[in-house]
């Protein structure tokens, strides 16, 4: 079975799933009572297995994602520089770093960090998604200053996949910034649009109130991880030092760096996403009294707190919220009638859809808050508005001194990152008021 058809099987078998536990609610809510601690736990295997069909999807997609992608590309790749230099291309990053780990002890080489250039890389996939032609994405890949063509490396884009595959704001359409210096900087924002008048005869003056513009901090912050490994594995030709070496590092930074773009407080790290949403003239919308689950009104209330004239508006939620969001119906408080949640079957799939809540897709992150008091539920509106700032590209120093007594090695990884909000009204919270 390939993986597309892997999906589909897995997305028809969470759906089947959902429909059972459907099942029991619809049976449970007809007799007008609460569930048994029997249906309880029946209720809670369902809703279990549909969460772990959805990480299976995950790690299904990342390789059918990557697969497909990377076929993509090394076309296009053929297409701009031949088979031959596709298949040199294909393993230069990979002999890239084994000569840097093998550079000889005080050389320059060794003493200089290695960079990943994951930005040609992003470039190239947003061309890509956007269904460039391949002229466009050469076009990318030329250099004027060499005069040459320069095609990302197999291992640059395994890490990029790394760090979008664990980085929310790089998946659900936050605007990227790079910057080839760490520099405070301020990106001015409109606090106040400027209304037009209407001019009904020539002659007229015309006239119009002015736009109130403001700045707003995208500041970064450094993110490094340290890991060692023996000496012998470095110099043993078989270790697959970008696998060991480079994706834990990869893993290990956006980690961090997602866990900040969600929830960090702008003091001496990112603002994160779920931070400020709805500050200013939106206040959050909290479910109010002691509910415990939200009832689907202020989920209602939430959307329809952000102007209307904000395009591509999505969910952001913890799995486990998902859960509870899945019982929803739009009757009664969201007790009776349909169901609210559209599993979808091409989720996670190039092209396809990711479930949809209130007629909006939903995107999760294990760094937004699980269900509790005072706890950020969901976000939701328009993540373009959310700028998320890299300086340069990741990089991964080495020290032999540290670990000189134990022959050890140990190589850092380091990158800058920052993100902060354009337009706060662009999102809103619904926080769990108990």
């Amino acid at each position: 079975m390939d993986l597309r058809a892997r999906v589909e099987a897995l997305n028809t078998q969470r759906l089947k799933a959902w429909e059972q536990a459907k099942a029991l609610l619809d049976s449970v809510a007809a007799e007008g009572r609460v569930m048994t601690a029997e249906e309880r736990q029946t209720y809670d295997r369902m809703n279990q297995e549909i969460v772990d069909i959805d990480a299976e999807v995950q790690r299904v997609v990342t390789r059918e994602t990557a697969d497909q992608e990377a076929a993509a590309l090394r076309e296009m790749t053929f297409k701009a520089i031949g088979e031959v230099g596709a298949t040199r291309n294909d393993t230069a990053g990979v002999d890239q770093f084994r000569t840097w780990l093998d550079a000889a002890p005080g050389s320059a080489m060794r003493t200089a960090a290695f960079e990943v250039d994951i930005q040609r890389v992003r470039k190239e996939r947003e061309l890509l998604r956007q269904g460039a032609s391949p002229e466009e994405i050469r076009a990318l890949a030329w250099d004027a200053t060499s005069g040459s063509l320069v095609v990302p490396t197999t291992m640059a884009r395994s890490c990029y996949s790394v760090l979008e595959d664990n980085i929310a704001a790089l998946r659900i359409g936050a605007t990227v910034f790079n910057t080839s210096t760490g520099e405070n900087m301020q990106l001015p924002k409109i606090l106040t649009h400027g209304i037009a008048t209407q001019v009904s005869g020539q002659g007229t003056t015309l006239a119009g109130t002015d736009p109130v513009f403001s700045r707003v901090n995208l500041n970064v912050t450094k993110y490094g991880q340290l890991v060692k490994v023996s000496n012998e594995l470095v110099t043993d030709a078989a270790f697959d030092a970008t696998g060991i070496i480079g994706e834990e590092l990869g893993y290990a930074l956006a980690r961090v760096v997602d866990a900040d773009l969600i929830v960090g407080t702008g003091t001496g790290e990112p603002t994160g996403i779920t931070i400020l949403a709805g500050a200013g003239t939106n206040a959050p919308v909290t479910t109010g009294g002691s509910l415990i689950a939200p009832t689907v009104e202020k989920f209602i209330d939430t959307q329809y707190s952000v102007p209307d004239s904000i395009n591509n508006t999505a969910w952001l939620m913890k799995k486990s919220v998902g859960g509870t969001v899945r019982k929803l119906r739009d009757g009664a408080g969201g007790t009776v009638g349909a169901f609210l949640w559209a599993p979808s079957l091409t989720n996670g799939l190039i092209g396809g859809q990711p479930d949809r809540f209130l007629d909006a897709p939903v995107f999760f992150d294990t760094n937004c808050a699980a269900a509790g008091s005072n706890a950020i539920l969901a976000t939701y509106g328009g993540f373009g508005e959310y700028a998320l700032r890299t300086v340069g590209n990741p990089s991964i120093e080495r020290d032999d001194s540290v670990g000189f007594a134990t022959d050890e090695a140990w190589f850092r990884g380091k990158w800058r990152v920052g993100g902060n909000h354009r337009q706060v009204g662009h999102l809103n919270n619904l926080v769990q008021n108990v």
